[in-house]
């Protein structure tokens, strides 16, 4: 089956009051485990001053907020409308920067009003705003990417790729562009282009040469996207001399980004 599908990827990014997948409840058991998916699609403030240092997540049915200089990690928890704390040790966060909760938030701090799109609650005598943040569109820069989400930077930082693609695609020596096409408001792209752009980087070959393209939530109806065969996004097109040799959709089947590179790289002659 094709990576992400566009309207999965859209529910989980959008994932707000208006896109929770569902009502449950908060779970009772103390040793639930809940992952999380990136959802750079809020900006958050506390006092009317943007906070550059949160990050938001998605799991279903929470939003989740970190860094926002509150004393603990926040749960947005549409269930009920309510906003409730985790405490700090029950976030976990693997090296790659993936995320998940381990028990249940704690009894409410307080209740969320939703207006305009925006989710606005107080705590610790605080007024903070969650609002939706304009995604990035057309031809990108990773310095502006990064600008835009500082969350890349720290994944692309912390991923260690694999070393035997590493080692494969510096040696590559076809002049190859990638072009990859991906959404700002995406938690999966979120997760998967930085462990790209970490590999390229380590394999340090001017051979191989990217482009970034960032599409907005609505960009299945472009023509000029269809066109091009795009359905789900982050999707990884191939060019050599101006002709598509392949191209990864989403998530590979199996193994790492790097590998799924590689392996398309490897039918054509270096």
């Amino acid at each position: 089956m094709r990576g992400w599908m566009v309207l999965t990827v859209l529910a989980l990014a959008t994932g707000s009051v208006f896109g929770f997948a569902s009502d449950v409840s908060p779970s009772s058991s103390s040793e639930a485990v809940l992952a999380f998916l990136p959802d750079p699609t809020w900006r958050v403030e506390v006092d009317g001053a943007e906070v550059r240092t949160a990050e938001t997540y998605f799991g279903d049915p929470y939003l989740l907020v970190l860094g926002c200089s509150l004393r603990f990690p926040v749960v947005v928890c549409r269930a009920d409308q309510t906003i409730r704390y985790i405490p700090q040790e029950n976030v976990v966060r693997d090296a790659e920067g993936n995320v998940s909760m381990k028990g249940t938030p704690t009894d409410p701090i307080s209740s969320y009003q939703a207006t305009g799109g925006q989710i606005i609650f107080k705590a610790e005598g605080r007024k903070v705003r969650l609002s939706p943040r304009a995604p990035l569109v057309g031809p990108q820069t990773l310095e502006r990417i990064i600008a835009h989400n500082p969350d890349y930077e720290s994944r692309i930082k912390n991923y260690k790729p694999n070393e035997t693609a590493v080692a494969f695609l510096s040696k590559y020596t076809r002049k190859t562009d990638i072009q990859i096409y991906f959404g700002s408001w995406c938690g999966h792209c979120e997760a998967w282009v930085p462990r790209l752009v970490k590999s390229l980087q380590a394999a340090n070959n001017q051979a191989l040469q990217t482009e970034f393209q960032a599409l907005p939530k609505g960009f299945f109806t472009d023509p000029t996207v269809r066109a091009k065969g795009i359905t789900g996004v982050p999707t990884i097109i191939l060019l050599q001399e101006g002709k598509e040799i392949g191209r990864l959709n989403g998530a590979p089947q199996s193994g790492t980004v790097e590998e799924a590179l590689a392996k398309v790289l490897q039918t054509i002659a270096p």
